[in-house]
């Protein structure tokens, strides 16, 4: 029997799945497609976007598997874990539909525009900060030091993609993006 923490986690994945697809099947329609060119070196792009589901999965399986890769996290790592998910998943997901078409695994090649509505009112990533409020979620909810090394990394590179971002978006928005990050700040 499932316990509550492990219930949430697993309907949350499929929430968040949910929603994967309706914004992919959503951008797929449209003529510029979903992928953008690494904004790093395309080595720690991918390792990046890679390790972000290698650090996810794991915590997903130990929700429905509990005796996967050794025993569970006790429940006060757990819910804590369960939390930080909910809370990733809703800020990535709303992150993903403020950006609407703009949203490319990578820097776009066609032009958009500065998106400052929605969460990017409040933050000037609310997409990574769901991917790190996730990873971190999973380091928490499955402790195992493979799955915290694999979330490091990702956290790490996907900070380095955020900085590179931040260059792209300075030039191509010159003055318009420089006042919008004199007032919003990075994460919170």
């Amino acid at each position: 029997m499932l316990l509550l923490p492990n219930l949430i986690v697993a309907i949350t994945f499929i929430i968040m799945g949910l929603g994967f697809l309706a914004m992919t099947v959503r951008i797929i329609k449209t003529k510029d497609g979903i992928i953008g060119k690494p904004s790093i070196h395309p080595f720690l792009f991918y390792s990046g976007k890679i390790t972000m589901f290698l650090s996810w999965g794991p915590e997903l399986i130990k929700a429905i598997i509990p005796s996967f890769l050794g025993p569970e996290a006790p429940l006060w790592m757990r819910w804590p874990g369960t939390v930080v998910l909910c809370i990733g998943t809703l800020v990535l997901l709303l992150s993903f539909f403020d950006l609407g078409s703009s949203l490319k695994y990578g820097l776009p090649d066609s032009s958009t525009q500065l998106k400052t509505s929605g969460l990017y009112r409040y933050s000037r990533h609310p997409l990574y900060l769901g991917v790190f409020l996730l990873t971190l979620s999973s380091m928490i909810y499955f402790p195992n030091i493979i799955n915290i090394l694999i979330g490091a990394w990702c956290i790490s590179a996907h900070y380095m993609m955020i900085l590179a971002e931040e260059k792209f978006l300075a030039k191509r928005f010159g003055p318009e993006w420089e006042s919008y990050k004199k007032h919003v700040r990075r994460f919170l």
